[in-house]
């Protein structure tokens, strides 16, 4: 298995996924953010799903980088080798006993198949196809049609959903597809929310009146569609800033203006801590709190320099919040750590960390939580807790921001 805590580096905007870049690619998060949305609509485990389509394509650490990156057409010998990654893939996965790894095993060989039968490895057809592998079939063909490959640029989503529409009932599961279309507008939320690292392009606007929010976590504020808040942005409705990929970002300040126009209260719904110890967490907080945080603040630096998560100097203070973390995950009373983050986060704040590094870094840490709490085998109520809980950190820092 890979380390979980290992610090993730940048990955090259227009490689495809392989398992040496698989920590740190923003298309892993997309596909696992469709996958999960998906799972949601047709009644599969969201959690296991969340997890299991991650490792879609672990198999191509045994595909050469030449062939994984080549700009052109691949050569018949070169597609063989290419296509071997499915069964690999799974081999590396299958037998770990694990429900979230099974799953990836059966993903990892069977995501390529075809609702048709023309697919590889096995030439499987219909729902001889395991449902998870027809889930990130549609997840990972949407992400590719949306996204730089070393083939060709990105295309629109407009154009992706046609192309999605055209092989329904072709290569694609035609229930599948619908449940995508469906949900368009949380789709492309997600791929807003999460895009590639941009290389060579120009640094996107300063912000002049706040930290800056997701389209998603905007809409969700002025309790709007993700969909019209694009079209209120385009208006001149709400300001706006582009992403150095392109991507919308809103202003806090903008926000709360409109919401008050409104008539929005710009809060999020109430998400209480849990009332129960969290054992596992609390061993892997005492096992591995400090690469678990090193990991958290590499995840929010990975695109930029280096912040005060990462310093030498948030050291003592990121030990002082573990061990009180460790404290109420044993006891299952958490105000102490609800107080102990606000001291973190003011401590964070004193030492010019915005307010999206600061809801970032609880963000990342509950992320990087959740994965280890899979990995060693929690069960599903503890791992809902703990994302409970740090939705509940995440929200009390919002209600206290400055």
């Amino acid at each position: 298995m890979p380390d979980l805590y290992t610090p993730r580096q940048p990955t090259d905007t227009r490689s495809t996924l392989t398992a040496r870049s698989m920590a740190s690619s923003s298309h892993l998060q997309r596909v696992s953010a469709y996958s999960a949305l998906l799972a949601e609509a047709l009644d599969l485990d969201v959690d296991v799903l969340r997890v299991a389509s991650r490792l879609h394509d672990v198999g191509m650490a045994g595909v050469p980088d030449a062939i994984v990156n080549k700009p052109g057409s691949l050569t018949a010998d070169e597609r063989r080798e290419m296509e071997e990654h499915a069964e690999l893939g799974c081999a590396l996965l299958a037998g770990a006993g694990v429900e979230p790894l099974e799953t990836a095993a059966e993903i990892a060989l069977a995501h390529h198949e075809r609702w048709d039968g023309k697919g590889y490895p096995r030439s499987l057809a219909g729902e001889e196809i395991p449902l998870a592998a027809r889930v990130v079939a549609v997840a990972d063909t949407f992400d590719a049609l949306t996204t730089d490959r070393p083939y060709r640029p990105a295309g629109t989503v407009d154009a992706a959903a046609e192309i999605l529409r055209d092989e329904r009932g072709h290569q694609l599961d035609p229930a599948v597809v619908d449940a995508l279309l469906e949900r368009l507008d949380e789709v492309v939320a997600i791929l807003e929310e999460f895009p590639s690292p941009a290389t060579g392009r120009p640094e996107p606007a300063p912000l002049v009146d706040g930290a800056p929010m997701t389209l998603q976590a905007a809409a969700a504020t002025l309790a709007i569609s993700p969909s019209r808040l694009r079209r209120w942005a385009d208006e001149g409705r709400i300001t706006v800033v582009r992403t150095a990929g392109g991507h919308r970002r809103f202003p806090i300040e903008a926000v709360r203006k409109l919401a008050a126009e409104r008539g929005v209260r710009p809060n999020v719904r109430p998400v209480d801590p849990p009332q129960e110890p969290l054992p596992v967490l609390r061993q892997q907080v005492s096992a591995h709190g400090s690469k678990m945080a090193a990991a958290a603040a590499a995840a929010v630096y990975r695109e930029g320099p280096p912040g005060w998560f990462s310093s030498e100097g948030a050291k003592s203070d990121l030990e002082e919040w573990l061990d009180t973390l460790e404290a109420s995950c044993e006891t299952g009373r958490y105000t102490p750590v609800l107080q102990a983050s606000d001291a973190l986060m003011r401590r964070a704040q004193s030492h010019a960390a915005s307010l999206l590094e600061r809801h970032a870094f609880l963000e990342r840490f509950g992320q990087v939580s959740v994965r280890t709490l899979v990995q060693a085998g929690a069960n599903r109520n503890e791992i809902a807790s703990t994302r409970r809980l740090f939705t509940s950190l995440q929200q009390a820092l919002l209600q206290a921001r400055d």
